[in-house]
């Protein structure tokens, strides 16, 4: 006997066997089926904040002084870092233009398509 052949002799078989169930045992069924559904979760209605939105909407009265001090500490960390960081970008962009504008680079560079890899390779930078 093959799957397909046993999954039709049980189809038959759950089919018969519905026909001869009486009429009380369908309600009782049908009244476990309607409580089964009620208790079932609901889809949520509203959108559900995410990430530190959803943290602090569900978990704002758990949090400790000290995680919110650590928090801010890191976020100032991070914020300097970043400020730091592009500092040295415009320091190191304000040498090429000083450069360019006090005429210190030879004019055949200036007119060389590959005039950015001569940037990149100068030793004076």
């Amino acid at each position: 006997m093959n799957e397909l052949h046993f999954a039709y002799r049980l189809r038959q078989n759950l089919n018969r066997g519905l026909q001869e169930i009486d009429n009380d045992k369908l309600d009782r069924l049908r009244q476990a089926r309607e409580r089964a559904l009620s208790a079932q979760k609901r889809p949520a209605t509203h959108p559900v904040l995410a990430g530190a939105g959803h943290f602090f909407r569900f978990h704002a009265e758990g949090i400790r002084p000290r995680h919110l001090i650590a928090a801010l500490l890191l976020a100032l960390a991070t914020g300097l870092f970043v400020q730091w960081h592009i500092d040295e970008q415009i320091a190191e962009l304000s040498d090429l233009d000083s450069a360019l504008l006090s005429d210190d680079m030879p004019v055949e560079a200036l007119l060389d398509k590959d005039f950015d890899s001569w940037l990149k390779s100068s030793p004076e930078r």
